[in-house]
Order: structure tokens, then sequence, then C-alpha cells
């Protein structure tokens, strides 16, 4: 386990327009509040900072995931930081997991498991997939909760300031320092962008996306693809 006079673990959460998702995501991470630091990076419109209680630290930022979860970053103590979606849930023993992992030097960081939180054969598979693509690549997505040591993450440079797929570049980032683990998890994420936007129509796209920057497409116009409709 890690010794600090400062939280242990800060907990960054980007938010754009969740006033129907960050009450409950903070009332989730309540009961870890004598262990973990908890920081809103907020962008919103819909009046999502209204609803951050006074016991969780605020701060606006521009919009941009990187951009918001960098500002976040700088506010942080924690010697570990742990990037959360405002629609993602924590397992109870993310806390061990992450001092299991880290007690190893060689760790800088790492995501956990997901699991989508909708029952169904297709989410079943789309779990299974998006597992095997972070054990298999070691690429990381923002859903899957990704950490860091914050002394690997200034190393880094922080994430980079481009409009989309800032987590996959980040995780070969840190690839590129030490070692990276995929812990068990599993952290449950929404549905809710399957269910709006239409299930094979989200997926394909979500590869589409993918595979075009594989090819050399630029971030900004990859971002014309991608809504960012709740």
């Amino acid at each position: 386990m890690i010794k600090t006079k400062h939280p242990l673990i800060s907990v960054i959460i980007p938010t754009y327009n969740e006033s129907a998702t960050i009450e409950g995501t903070l009332e989730h991470l309540r009961p870890w509040s004598n262990l973990i630091e908890v920081i809103i990076a907020d962008a919103s419109t819909d009046g999502t900072a209204n609803l951050v209680s006074r016991d969780f630290s605020l701060i606006q930022a521009p919009r941009g995931r990187a951009s918001q979860m960098n500002d976040g970053a700088q506010l942080a103590g924690g010697e570990v930081l742990l990037f959360l979606h405002s629609d993602t849930r924590l397992p109870n023993d993310f806390i061990q997991q992450l001092e299991l992992a880290l007690s190893d030097s060689r760790v800088v960081g790492g995501a956990f498991k997901m699991k989508i939180d909708h029952p169904g054969l297709f989410f079943y598979l789309t779990t299974l997939g998006s597992n095997l693509r972070a054990a298999v690549t070691g690429v990381y997505f923002g859903d899957q909760t990704i950490f860091v040591r914050r002394d690997c993450f200034r190393q880094i440079g922080g994430f980079p300031l481009i409009d989309l797929l800032e987590d996959w570049e980040f995780s070969l980032s840190m690839k590129k320092i030490g070692k990276t683990v995929l812990l068990p998890g599993p952290v449950k994420t929404s549905a809710r962008r399957w269910l709006i936007h239409g299930k094979w129509r989200t997926t394909w796209l979500m590869h589409k996306i993918k595979v075009l920057y594989l090819l050399g497409t630029s971030p900004a116009d990859l971002k014309r693809l991608y809504s960012d409709r709740r």
C-alpha cells in the first residue's frame, strides 16, 4: 500500500451536460469519501455544476474531455489519478485492486475490465470484445476507467489535446514508460449511447472511427462522425 499524507486516489470526472447522472455518480463515491479525493471538471451548459455537492471539488474547464481531465489532474493531490466517466460505477473493491496492482513498482497505470449495465447477448458480446481488445493490445478507452501514477501522468504530459481518442494515445504513452495492467474490475458503464442511437449503428460507428484513425484520419475529422447527444 502506498503511504501518503495526501489522498491516495484522486478521482477526476470530466462532465459535459451530465445533469441526469452526476448526483448518482457522487452518491456512489460517497462511501469512499475519507479515502479518495473527487474533482469534477465541468464544461456543461445544462446546470450540471449546480448539482455538485460542496463536499466535492468542482472546477470549470474548457470543453473537451482531454483538457477537462488535464485541468482536473493539475489540482489533484493523490499519488494515483483515476479518470471516471459520470455514467460509470466502480467495483466495491477498486481501491484494493489498485493497491495490489501498484505494489509492483513497474506498473505505471492501466484500466479496469468493464461491463455494460444492460442485459442481453448483444451487450454481453460487446463487453467481451472490449475486454479482450484491451487485454491483447493494452489500449484502453475512457469507459474502462483509466488510472495512472501522478508522476507518470506528468512525465507523459497528460492527455493529448485532440478532439477524439485521447484515451487511445494516452494508453500508448503509458506503455512507452512502463508496464500497464487491466484489472478485473469490472466497472459498470451505461448502455445509454447504444440505446439512444441504436445498438448496431453505434457499434458500427465506433469500429469505423477506430479503423479510420488507424488509416490516418485526423481526430478533428473523426469528431464530426461522433455524436455528443445524451
